[in-house]
């Protein structure tokens, strides 16, 4: 699979094209039906913009796109910004915003609800009800993947294969996850330049220079470069870290640790990192369960190695009574070497006064021919309702947000702000190239929610965390896997 997107680097260079590699070669047919013949072409218009839309005047009609608030900074403004601030980020979405609306005549709103994960029943119930109604409330609806990824929710979704003008070859589309969940033809959810909440999602792991440093670590950088920075490195860096800070005798979150992780998402990072395949894809091009288990045997293997039985790990569950995250504090205060986390998470550290980099996680092995990392699940993805009142305007707007966005706001997000405000040195920045061109999807992933209810012990989080065995958890939870994953099949066979 391939996500193919267009130079990244437009904020300081010419448009180059660029091809990041996904998990393998499981490409699925996504040919749009519609292609691109229904589109109003005029070579004079089009050939100023990089879609090859014509003309449209769609009279002065709002675009109306539900989408997430903007809560505790958990989210980008991807869709809408009141005014120009003078934020980069912000600055380029207003401008494209503008440039889109005077384009074709139309005026963007963000109707913005709660939408965390807590908020996921009143989201979905919010779209499901309006759908039922009829009332064409919404034209586009960005949500939260993980509990986007719904069959109740998927029933009030019109097919982006059945679209008009919606060209999903374009380079402003994320081709790896539309590999992964297009089935039987069919595809529901769509990500591209305009959903660029992909890229704060992503997990990377973070090092504390000075304890490196201290701890007679350096060439960090050069270990990533030469692709030898692998799980069982991690292990024998950390191993000789630890340091009883506290003099209690006892290992806690006040003590010194290589590494400082939890069992939740960055846990889940590994199926990505490992190459841990959840789903395949049968002779039928239809997803079926994984049933070889040995690289999840071996890779469960090699983490426990490093989370129960090296002195330099300091790991721990979380739960949703907690009001204060330990790790975080552990990394600030100069208390651990290493820390995965999302690459949003850099903004915490923007006070820290010790220096840090990123890197990406770790390799399985280094026969493994890449480093890969997945965006945790929270990132934005586009849904078209199934009452959409024009979907001709909607496609029209589908298609010209994402390759604005893909001019305007990703260069200013990737080249200007990702790399400048969280990174401090240029080769964190060089990482995050390095880091970005392993992206990975996984359809399994995709729809964890639904693939595992009933049978959450299957998640690595939770075999790592509750110590399970990876043989007799499989077999107990392999017919429900099954059942489940025939549901979401049977809805697109429908």
């Amino acid at each position: 699979m391939k996500i193919r997107m267009e130079a990244l680097l437009l904020a300081v260079c010419m448009t180059v094209p660029t091809v990041l590699s996904g998990c393998g070669d499981t490409s699925v047919d996504t040919d749009n039906a519609s292609g691109t013949d229904n589109v109003s072409s005029s070579d004079e218009t089009s050939s100023r913009y990089r879609d090859r839309l014509g003309e449209y005047d769609f009279g002065g009609e709002d675009f109306t796109v539900l989408c997430r608030n903007t809560q505790d900074g958990l989210f980008f403004d991807e869709v809408a910004v009141d005014e120009a601030s003078g934020d980069i980020v912000d600055d380029a979405v207003y401008k494209r915003n503008a440039e889109v609306e005077d384009r074709f005549n139309v005026n963007i709103k963000a109707n913005r609800v709660n939408g965390n994960w807590s908020d996921r029943e009143s989201f979905n119930s919010l779209l499901k009800t309006s759908v039922m109604a009829g009332d064409g409330a919404f034209d586009l609806v960005l949500g939260y993947q993980a509990y986007s990824a719904n069959l109740d929710v998927a029933e009030c979704l019109y097919d982006f294969m059945k679209a008009p003008i919606i060209d999903l070859d374009a380079e402003y589309y994320y081709h790896d996850i539309i590999d992964e969940i297009t089935v039987n033809g069919k595809l529901y959810y769509l990500a591209g330049d305009y959903t660029y909440s992909v890229w704060p999602s992503l997990f990377v792991y973070y090092f504390n220079k000075q304890l490196a440093e201290d701890n007679g670590i350096d060439g960090l950088y050069d270990l990533v470069r030469d692709g030898k920075w692998t799980v069982d490195k991690l292990g024998e860096l950390c191993a000789g870290v630890y340091r009883d800070l506290n003099g209690n005798s006892e290992k806690d979150e006040e003590d010194m640790f290589g590494l400082a992780t939890d069992f939740e998402n960055v846990a889940d990072a590994y199926y990505s990192a490992f190459q841990v395949k959840i789903t395949n894809r049968g002779d039928d091009g239809m997803p079926v369960i994984n049933t070889d288990i040995t690289r999840m045997e071996d890779a469960v293997s090699k983490l426990r190695r490093l989370y129960d039985e090296n002195d330099g790990v300091y790991s721990f569950r979380t739960n949703s009574s907690m009001t204060t995250f330990p790790l975080i504090e552990m990394f600030i205060e100069d208390r651990a070497l290493f820390y995965p986390d999302m690459l949003k998470s850099a903004i915490s550290f923007r006070n820290m006064d010790t220096d840090f980099g990123i890197i990406p996680y770790p390799k399985y092995d280094e026969a493994q021919d890449r480093y890969y990392t997945q965006p945790q699940n929270a990132y934005s993805v586009m849904m078209i309702p199934a009452d959409v009142k024009n979907i001709e305007k909607t496609a029209v707007m589908v298609e010209a947000l994402n390759a604005a966005s893909l001019d305007s706001v990703i260069p200013a997000f990737y080249d200007k702000s990702l790399k400048v405000k969280f990174t401090r040195d240029e080769d964190s920045a060089e990482m995050l190239d390095l880091i970005r061109e392993g992206i990975c999807f996984q359809f399994g992933y995709y729809y964890t929610v639904t693939l595992n209810d009933g049978a959450t012990d299957w998640r690595m989080r939770d075999i790592l965390a509750l110590k399970k065995n990876v043989a007799s958890t499989f077999a107990s939870c392999e017919g429900r896997l099954e059942s489940n994953l025939e549901k979401i099949l049977d809805f697109y066979r429908e």
